[in-house]
């Protein structure tokens, strides 16, 4: 058949050749040929190859590298990288073959040093946030225990709030100007009280209506939109946070499940930087400083290295990771490489890392455009500073008008003081939790890998 094409045969001269050949053996080979071409093309462009023995894995030191195939000095069997193993002993080796004397000792000593972090001395990177309530506190992250009191009934909500009125937080940062206010609506009833006409003239001169008409609208309206945004602001955050910790998990993952096996030294130092991701964004976001837990977790050069870059410590984190994952997929002299669809999933998980760091540093940097704060300020301390005299003119007693400011001082000042909490997120955010998180899903995954069942084939 091949010959009657490379003489230029007509058509119906090869057809009437396959006709009269139909079951000869050599027919039916050369029409499933074309098949099995195809499908070792495919199977050798989409899999790596790799040169590995039969009878035994060898140790990674006898492996040589060259024009990205793997020889080994006890032997040669072609198998694809990443296929089925051609026996059980390269199945042992890449399901716990990184557990060996010297990787077990490598993951003790990555255990006993991530473990330093809860004995360091006691600073503000590595205990919780200081704005952290004696009730409920957006500071920490819930439980159901603390949904529960939360979502309590409402006379026994009322009143735990009631009782826990005196150790508000906010409370504590508006008292002063409550105080100042207060003091300067019993100063203008003295004043009344000393000139009489002065209570008689503010009746006449409608300031009563003339304040509520023109100040409330205004004054409502940018408590309002200020205390919105700040909102706006602590939700990116805090979804920010969540994103970090969930790629931080999956990456972490796809080192130990992907590059252990045949990198274990490699996998565990990705390892380290993913643990100390926390404690570092942490330290970047609050201003505190992160040098004790990254001496404490990383290599001396790693932490020499780390601690000198110019650059964020976050970002610089990332770009260590990436060359990780660099050198993960393209393999070394006594590893293998990750596949390439492994290797897509874990820059996606590092691209959500800086994406959320992205969005962090825009937060950071970019407040509420500071008019809406001075004009807010301004005009709540027009309206507090005339309410007394409006209230004189309502005709109310000085202590009535004493009682009247205090509580709305405390009210307005109180919403104008949370929206100024939360446009600076971070302080509230339970940051102290994130880092613990991701430390211990580290550590979880590296020790569920360890303790991991051997696969029986």
């Amino acid at each position: 058949l091949l010959q009657c094409a490379f003489d230029g045969e007509s058509n119906h001269n090869m057809k009437q050749y396959e006709k009269n050949n139909a079951h000869h053996p050599t027919t039916t080979m050369m029409r499933i040929l074309p098949f099995y071409l195809l499908l070792f093309t495919t199977w050798t462009t989409t899999s790596p190859i790799a040169i590995l023995p039969v009878e035994a894995i060898p140790a990674p030191s006898q492996y040589s590298r060259g024009n990205n195939y793997y020889y080994s000095k006890k032997g040669k069997a072609l198998i694809p990288l990443h296929g089925v193993s051609a026996s059980k002993n390269i199945h042992e080796h890449f399901s716990h073959g990184w557990l060996d004397d010297e990787n077990g000792h490598l993951v003790d000593a990555f255990i006993h040093d991530l473990s330093k972090i809860q004995t360091l001395l006691e600073t503000k990177l590595t205990t919780p946030c200081y704005l952290i309530s004696r009730d409920t506190s957006y500071t920490r992250s819930w439980t159901n225990e603390d949904w529960e009191k939360h979502t309590a009934s409402p006379h026994r909500r009322y009143l735990r709030h009631l009782l826990m009125w005196p150790s508000s937080s906010t409370m504590r940062a508006i008292m002063p100007l409550v105080f100042v206010v207060t003091l300067w609506s019993a100063f203008v009833c003295f004043i009344a009280e000393k000139y009489p006409n002065l209570t008689s003239y503010l009746k006449t001169a409608s300031l009563r209506s003339a304040l509520l008409s023109s100040f409330m609208s205004p004054l409502a309206l940018l408590l309002t939109l200020r205390t919105n945004r700040a909102l706006d602001r602590l939700l990116d955050a805090r979804k920010s946070i969540g994103q970090i910790n969930r790629a931080g998990r999956s990456l972490t993952g796809s080192f130990i499940a992907h590059v252990a096996p045949t990198n274990g030294k490699l996998a565990l130092l990705a390892a380290r930087y993913l643990a100390i991701f926390g404690w570092a964004l942490k330290g970047y976001l609050r201003g505190e400083s992160d040098e004790e837990v990254i001496r404490a977790v990383l290599p001396p050069n790693e932490a020499e290295w780390l601690l000198s870059v110019q650059t964020d410590r976050p970002i610089a984190i990332l770009t260590r990771l990436r060359s990780l994952c660099a050198v993960a997929v393209t393999g070394t002299s006594y590893s293998l490489p990750v596949p390439s669809s492994t290797h897509l999933h874990m820059c996606n998980r590092l691209y959500d890392m800086e994406m959320a760091i992205g969005t962090c540093k825009r937060i950071l940097g970019s407040p509420i455009p500071p008019t809406f704060t001075r004009l807010t300020s301004r005009l709540l301390c027009l309206y507090l500073g005339l309410l007394p005299l409006a209230l004189l003119g309502f005709g109310l007693s000085p202590g009535a008008i004493v009682v009247t400011s205090f509580f709305t001082s405390y009210i307005l000042v109180g919403v104008d003081e949370i929206g100024v909490e939360i446009e600076h997120p971070f302080p509230l955010l339970p940051l102290h939790h994130l880092a613990s998180t991701v430390q211990k899903n580290v550590v979880d995954q590296v020790i569920m890998m360890r303790d991991m069942p051997e696969l029986q084939m």
